[in-house]
């Protein structure tokens, strides 16, 4: 399949996302679902670089980040829908995350 295609279906699926916003690291998982043994490393590489540059995206790296006067070590690398945050954790505060998640907080509870 090709980038530029396997880029469209993973922009279509960040704009279809509930917050518009994913850990770019998703991207391999969504890569891995749609091509099951296609799939491989440096296609991944190849996509996720492009998604980086996509001019409907904006891509957020790890990093100190300013929000209301405070400021807050962000985790992970993130990809959002341009013009939707201004930055990762403002995102993530939305998701009702701290800065540091990277995922949802397991309800270890409900485990047992």
């Amino acid at each position: 399949m090709e980038i530029e295609s396997l880029v469209n279906d993973a922009y279509e699926m960040i704009k279809k996302s509930s917050y518009k916003f994913v850990n770019i690291d998703d991207i391999s998982d969504f890569l891995k679902k749609k091509l099951g043994e296609g799939y491989t490393s440096e296609l991944s590489v190849a996509v996720k670089s492009a998604l980086k540059e996509h001019e409907k995206l904006v891509f957020f790296r790890e990093d100190t980040y300013i929000e209301e006067n405070k400021y807050h070590y962000c985790t992970g690398n993130w990809l959002a829908i341009k013009g939707v945050y201004d930055s990762p954790v403002q995102a993530k505060h939305k998701r009702g995350w701290y800065s540091w998640q990277l995922t949802e907080e397991i309800d270890w509870d409900s485990l047992d």
